[in-house]
């Protein structure tokens, strides 16, 4: 090695060495009601916003000079946007880099009662991005419980599994669900404080809840130090009041007895839901009559969802999916992430494994298997996107996994192949020879070739189904009105040989096994991660795939 290069190579490391972590955006599950919407997050390492300004390389921030300690900008600006419809507030981070946005404005309907949001946050120079899931209350709700966890559960390392095991928290089982049973039914809330740096406190606390049987619910923590959780609880309070005011009654069930969270100075108290001194009692009061507004209360929880798969489900992404092409995501995450937090914290049990974007069937089966048997060897249920179809049954038929996987079930698949393979071989290879030329540096094609139409002929005779796993199918069709514009000559194409499909996939392709229906919405517009869509595609993914596994759970899987 040359002086210079020997010069440079340790002035390099030394920079690396000191080079903060880049900024990371952290947003909870964004609520919504009526014609309001409030977000909350996080920026965590701040510090590094405005070291990480169009700066990609780390020699060159050796020649930058920066200031140093803790660093944010005094102002940013949010930008949220949900289905075409676009949410900006300028914003002040405090000391732990937290904000609170609250928004009114004309908010699209949701089917399921979630929607996903893309939530950019600038400050003109630095940008950070993070897809946050937004929840509504059903339209028949009839009013909000509003459940505080005791700070000596949430706020300690082995809190929840103490809480969990707590006679207070078996006593007021049966009180929660009766409360979920009403007619119209309530809308709960969890709320809690954490330690300031916990992470995955929300999951943890939604799983404790989950196996006490607690009501499906929404999971609100707020990180603050020791001896500020009453000021952080009522803090959230008023949150909750803002959004549902005019809306619905909501109505508070503290375990934190003292001191009583009310609202801040000058607000209207709100109804609490009254202790009475034996789980019967309290049984029968809430079955006889409405709970009466005046002392305090105690509660906690979440119920686990009524149809939860009864193993755990691995999601299997497709070729190219954009996320995780240049492996950006950590491991045991790819293009179907934005389910994560919001399964798991509902009782599910998901895996996201990433497999390379574009190798052959056989190459990225055996990567899937690989990642499976290091996070279980219990029985799995696969559910996968695009060419993850084909990857899943040459597993299952092929790599000894049949016993493992009870069922498998495809999105878009293209089990027979598809006609654009074909036609961008004959039309590219031959005219410029791009692909041959990418192969050349390195990139590798068997993915697409896979997806042939006689590929797939061969691949089906040779990979037959096994009887113990049950298949199931979705296939995609769209209007051309609502393709996206990087799918919109190939949906052309496609209609002309193949008949309806999704942009990428024809119907007839995508059936196999029992076919389950039709998801209309183009094919990149069919996994969460909101990659390339159209922009007034309004296709609910996270619904479409709790339904999924929703199935999955009736059929005893």
């Amino acid at each position: 090695m040359s002086l210079l290069g020997l010069i440079g190579g340790r002035a390099l490391a030394k920079t690396v060495a000191k080079t903060p972590a880049e900024p990371q955006l952290v947003i909870g599950e964004s609520l919504a009601c009526g014609r309001r919407l409030w977000v909350r997050g996080r920026l965590l390492n701040s510090s590094a916003a405005g070291s990480h300004r169009h700066d990609r390389f780390a020699w060159w921030q050796a020649w930058r000079h920066r200031p140093d300690g803790n660093f944010a900008p005094a102002s940013w600006r949010l930008e949220t946007r949900v289905n075409g419809h676009l949410f900006t507030r300028d914003l002040s981070l405090d000391s732990l880099g937290r904000f609170q946005v609250r928004l009114e404005a004309d908010f699209p309907a949701a089917r399921r009662g979630w929607r996903i949001a893309r939530n950019p946050l600038t400050d003109g120079a630095c940008s950070v991005e993070k897809c946050s899931v937004v929840l509504l209350p059903p339209e028949k709700a009839r009013g909000v419980v509003a459940v505080i966890l005791p700070v000596s559960f949430s706020f300690t390392d082995k809190g929840v599994q103490h809480f969990s095991r707590s006679s207070v928290a078996a006593e007021w089982s049966s009180c929660l669900r009766q409360l979920e049973q009403k007619p119209g039914g309530y809308v709960f809330y969890y709320l809690a404080c954490v330690p300031e740096e916990a992470e995955g406190k929300e999951a943890e606390l939604a799983l404790a809840a989950s196996a006490l049987g607690w009501p499906h619910g929404t999971f609100l923590a707020a990180p603050c130090k020791p001896g500020l959780a009453a000021a952080e609880l009522s803090g959230v309070l008023q949150g909750l009041r803002w959004l549902l005011a005019g809306s619905l009654d909501i109505q508070v069930l503290n375990l934190v007895v003292k001191p009583p969270l009310d609202p801040v100075a000058g607000g209207e108290p709100l109804a609490k839901l009254e202790w009475l001194s034996s789980a019967s009692a309290t049984n029968g009061q809430i079955a006889s009559a409405p709970p009466r507004a005046s002392s305090l209360v105690r509660v906690t929880g979440r119920v686990r969802a009524g149809a939860v798969p009864r193993y755990p489900v691995v999601f299997c992404h497709g070729m190219l999916a954009f996320t995780s092409i240049w492996r950006q995501l950590p491991e045991d995450w790819n293009s179907f992430w934005p389910l994560r937090e919001f399964l798991r914290a509902r009782g599910f049990q998901a895996y996201f494994p990433q497999v390379a974007p574009t190798a052959s069937v056989a190459a990225r089966a055996a990567e899937l298997r690989e990642q499976i048997l290091r996070w279980t060897d219990g029985p799995v249920n696969l559910v996968a996107h695009s060419m993850g179809g084909l990857d899943a049954r040459y597993l299952i038929t092929h790599l000894n996994m049949a016993e493992q996987v009870r069922s498998l079930t495809t999105v878009s698949t293209p089990h027979r192949g598809t006609y654009l393979v074909d036609w961008f071989f004959q039309n590219y290879n031959q005219r410029v020879p791009l692909f041959l030329a990418l192969e050349a540096l390195g990139f590798n094609g068997d993915g697409f070739r896979d997806c042939r139409p006689a590929a797939c002929c061969a691949f089906n005779e040779r990979t037959p189904d096994t009887p113990d796993v049950a298949y199931f199918s979705y296939g995609g069709d769209v209007p051309a009105s609502r393709v996206t514009a990087p799918l919109r000559r190939a949906w052309s194409l496609l209609s002309s040989v193949e008949g309806p499909n999704d942009g990428m996939v024809s119907l007839a392709s995508a059936r196999w096994g029992e076919y389950l229906g039709t998801v209309h919405a183009d094919h990149f517009a069919q996994t969460p991660d909101m990659k390339f869509v159209h922009p007034a595609e309004d296709f609910d993914a996270l619904g479409f795939y709790v339904h999924v596994l929703e199935n999955l759970a009736r059929r005893g899987f």
